[in-house]
């Protein structure tokens, strides 16, 4: 009986007492009054009346504590209820209940959003509809394990990982719980507490790609070793194809690419790309701006406007289409401050665009390449600096004995002469002095000037120059031993060319080597045209030689330090010569190469900027 019931029948006995007491009081004055039978016996029945109805109302009342006591505690456990599906509606974690016949009974709002269903379409259905196909019959054989044995529940972990399914059909890693319980009649329910751990899976296959990476990056400290091994460890776990870009020497390099796509075609289109196409600092590419400026830059869409607008080639075009790339990300490859490069990687077809957790983690294995690279870099350049220093102490050991010997012979000669030697004797003793002592001095000059080349230091002091007294400078330091072995030579400067703001002596001292280098491997009686023509912005001085050429094989290295040719010379040099030529007309903005056939003499050529063309410190500064 409803507790309001038992109020209204509680409050009726109480009147009904009540009413009682007045013909209790009425037979109890007639009692007094006459004492017969008939109210004695009124009296009784009033009495025990009175009586029933308090029994009543006793009972009433404990019946009215016992039902507001059961009321009391059916709210608490409303209540309960209540905060327990709070709890449930906001868990992170999914939980999913179901009956015997593993039909859903219970899904929140955490599964809603770990598996992709709403609650109202998935109640009712089985619980394979949560899971893979493959994993479907071992999963129900586990339940049914589960449910005949002694346990009643397993916590999370116990079991190994499992995999879920979400609406869209994508499968997903996850780690679970389940419990058991027996309700009246029977029933029983398995409950399931399910959690994602994509996102923490990703993480450890990311640690363990990086930590994977840094091993292989540092097992050489070779550079085109991990030139390579950069774009090899970038796919496809960053993307589906890898190009490395360095600067070396203040010049772009396209070293190493890789692509991870069966299609042989796109393989090929990007090879295309990194071979055929270099890089300057005027290209439009992306790769400038991000090595510029530092910072990665995401591309989420390549389409035809995007191509044109950042491919200055019209070849270059054809093979980004055939390479197929839709998303790309450049990484700086940086050492502090200073830039190393850049890491391009990109997405061809199947691969979604790049996002935030890829440009995390490919910015995470680029700084791990940078350090291997900048390893590697200072590694060449100590091996470097090691070959250096030999090969300079060999120079210095070689080259310079034979003149201090000369010198130690000459002045002995001179001091044991008891005066019999003749005035010709004696001058040429001291000649054979003075020249040695000349090129000892040259020879020292020429380690100087390698040095403040190779320190970025050599000093420059421009002022408006013509380059035909520069030539005719030049020219006359030579006169005289091409005259001694029959030598013509021959000048070429057309009156018009443009005056360049250069340092005159340093440019004497290019053309001086390569007089040099031409005399000593021009034999007697041959031909030496010096001269300069204005070509373009700039003025191209030339010394052109009628000797045997330079063989294909050796062109490339004739500017290297301590190269030697293999060439028959009239005259052993310390091969430092034209290297040191090409650092003076690199310094002024200039560049030096050479042209030659074999049989048919060579020709050394340099180009300087003229007047108007030169950017002075002066000018920099005025700009705004």
């Amino acid at each position: 009986m409803p507790l309001v019931k038992i109020r209204s029948v509680s409050v009726a006995l109480t009147l009904a007492i009540a009413v009682l007491f007045i013909p209790f009081a009425l037979t109890l004055r007639d009692l007094l009054r006459f004492g017969d039978v008939a109210a004695w016996l009124r009296l009784g029945a009033l009495l025990a009346g009175i009586a029933a109805v308090g029994v009543a109302l006793g009972r009433q009342r404990a019946v009215r504590s016992a039902l507001t006591e059961r009321q009391r505690l059916e709210e608490e456990r409303h209540a309960s209820d209540a905060m327990f599906a709070g709890i449930l509606a906001i868990a992170a974690d999914a939980v999913v209940t179901v009956d015997e016949n593993y039909r859903i009974i219970h899904f929140n709002r955490g599964a809603e959003e770990i598996f992709g269903w709403p609650a109202t379409e998935v109640l009712g259905q089985t619980l394979n509809v949560l899971l893979p196909e493959r994993v479907r019959p071992h999963h129900n054989e586990f339940i049914d394990d589960f449910a005949h044995g002694q346990e009643t529940a397993r916590r999370m972990g116990h079991r190994r990982e499992v995999a879920g399914r979400r609406r869209d059909g994508m499968e997903f890693p996850a780690e679970a719980s389940i419990s058991k319980l027996d309700l009246p009649g029977g029933r029983r329910v398995f409950t399931a507490v399910v959690r994602d751990i994509t996102e923490r899976r990703r993480a450890q296959e990311n640690e363990r790609f990086l930590a994977d990476t840094s091993a292989r990056l540092s097992a050489s400290l070779g550079y085109e070793e991990v030139l390579q091994t950069i774009a090899e460890c970038a796919t496809p776990t960053l993307a589906d194809a890898c190009v490395v870009d360095v600067i070396d020497g203040g010049r772009f390099v396209r070293r190493a690419a890789q692509a991870d796509v069966p299609n042989d075609s796109a393989r090929a289109a990007l090879r295309a790309l990194v071979d055929g196409f270099e890089l300057t600092w005027d290209s439009p590419s992306p790769v400038v701006d991000v090595i510029r400026r530092g910072r990665p830059e995401l591309v989420p869409e390549i389409d035809d406007a995007w191509l044109e607008a950042h491919e200055e080639h019209p070849e270059g075009l054809e093979q980004w289409r055939r390479l197929g790339a839709h998303s790309m990300l450049v990484v700086p490859l940086t050492a502090g401050d200073r830039a190393l490069g850049a890491v391009t990687l990109l997405a061809l077809n199947g691969r979604p665009p790049f996002g935030a957790d890829a440009r995390a983690l490919a910015e995470k294995f680029v700084s791990h390449a940078s350090l291997a690279l900048e390893n590697a870099r200072l590694y060449r350049e100590a091996k470097r600096a090691t070959e250096g220093r030999d090969q300079v102490l060999g120079i210095v050991s070689h080259d310079l004995r034979n003149p201090l010997s000369a010198i130690a012979m000459c002045a002995k000669v001179l001091r044991d002469d008891d005066g019999q030697m003749g005035a010709a004797e004696r001058e040429s003793l001291l000649t054979t002095i003075v020249q040695s002592a000349d090129w000892m001095n040259r020879l020292i000059q020429d380690l100087l000037d390698v040095a403040s080349i190779e320190a970025g230091r050599l000093s420059l002091e421009r002022a408006r120059q013509s380059a035909i007294a520069l030539v005719s400078q030049a020219v006359r330091m030579f006169e005289v031993e091409a005259s001694q072995r029959r030598l013509r030579l021959e000048v070429s400067t057309p009156p018009d060319l443009p005056p360049m703001l250069v340092d005159a002596s340093r440019i004497v001292q290019v053309l001086g080597n390569l007089l040099n280098n031409a005399l000593k491997f021009t034999p007697d009686g041959g031909r030496i045209l010096v001269g300069a023509e204005a070509k373009g912005g700039n003025v191209v001085f030339f010394v052109a030689d009628s000797g045997p050429g330079i063989p294909l094989a050796d062109q490339p290295s004739v500017f290297d330090r301590y190269w030697h040719s293999r060439r028959t010379a009239n005259k052993r040099g310390t091969g430092l010569g034209l290297s040191i030529a090409m650092g003076i007309v690199e310094a002024h903005g200039g560049r030096i190469w050479i042209e030659s056939t074999p049989g048919e003499g060579a020709t050394f050529l340099f180009s300087v900027p003229v007047e108007s063309a030169v950017v002075t410190p002066a000018a920099l500064a005025s700009q705004p």
